[in-house]
């Protein structure tokens, strides 16, 4: 259905929505005058595939060495380490914030299987692209502000936990549409993503004590360039030096992003549960959000990579 998918950044997810909407119109059936346009998108996509594995690489190389150094009398020993020390309210903590990002994505996973022909919906942001963006964005950023600033204790449960519902559910309302992809290709790419994410939290758990919370600046950075080529996508095609350029950053680009920030995300969440008094309200669910944002994200590129290679 869909011939380009685009990249999300963290927070404002649903200008998704407008990109997807403007490359509907391009037909993924390509005639002869096209070769050249074609040869063009598979020269950025070898590119981008070329940059994932340097990266992986790169972060492979990294993490070993950082392993090899770490001592056993290290101050800052990993916190698969720490946890055997870790008093019940700690554990309790992670294992809640980790629920609680199963959880959200089994919601969102659920709502793209029902609203994958919603055609009201889908007609209606058709019309009205910008409008549509903007007020998708909007909904996010208001959901996820207002359940955000509600302490995490039982008179505001029942609020927090329909605030946080209905956050999994408008993600998965604007993703419904790449359900038309093909079940098996969105399956690989479901598949790939739990393998990637598995392995980051785990690197991030081995890894000496915060190392990966050092990398704020560069992500920030990164996560700008990521968002604006983001954006860009929306009107540009990923054809010619300019087009193809913007589509590698956006969606290769962002794989290496949001990998990254999985890795200071674990480690905040743990730092955060670690730190906290145990007398004070730790909120799992906010804490959760920031991965799994990081992992729709993730998904969303994986599965555009693949849809890509499938139509080749």
């Amino acid at each position: 259905m869909l011939s380009r998918l685009t990249c999300l950044g963290r927070g404002p997810l649903a200008k998704i929505c407008y990109a997807n909407l403007r490359t509907q119109a391009r037909s993924t059936i390509r005639t002869p005058g096209t070769q050249k346009k074609v040869a063009v998108e598979k020269d950025w996509n070898f590119y981008g595939k070329m940059f994932l594995a340097g990266s992986a690489v790169v972060g492979g190389v990294s993490v070993v060495s950082i392993g090899l150094k770490q001592d056993a009398l290290d101050s800052e020993v990993s916190a698969l380490v720490r946890s055997v020390l870790w008093p019940e309210y700690i554990s309790s903590r992670i294992k809640s914030t980790y629920m609680y990002f199963g959880l959200g994505l089994a919601a969102t996973g659920g709502t793209m299987a029902l609203t994958k022909n919603f055609v009201g919906l889908q007609n209606l942001m058709a019309r009205h692209p910008i409008m549509a963006m903007v007020g998708l964005i909007g909904a996010q950023i208001a959901i996820n502000g207002i359940q955000h600033s509600l302490p995490y204790t039982s008179e505001n449960m029942v609020a927090k936990h329909l605030l946080a519902g209905g956050l999994y559910g408008l993600i998965g309302t604007v993703l419904g549409p790449l359900m038309h992809l093909g079940g098996p290709v969105v399956t690989r790419a479901a598949m790939y993503t739990g393998a990637l994410v598995s392995g980051l939290t785990l690197a991030a758990m081995t890894a000496p004590s915060e190392k990966y919370l050092q990398m704020s600046g560069p992500l920030m950075m990164g996560f700008c360039a990521v968002f604006a080529a983001s954006v860009a996508t929306a009107f540009l095609p990923p054809t010619g030096n300019l087009g193809g350029g913007v589509y590698m950053i956006a969606v290769y680009g962002g794989v290496v992003l949001f990998s990254a920030l999985m890795l200071y995300q674990t480690q905040s969440i743990v730092a955060q549960c670690e730190r906290l008094p145990q007398h004070m309200n730790y909120d799992p669910i906010s804490a959760s959000i920031g991965i799994y944002m990081s992992t729709i994200n993730l998904f969303v590129r994986i599965l555009n990579i693949l849809a890509n290679g499938k139509r080749k």
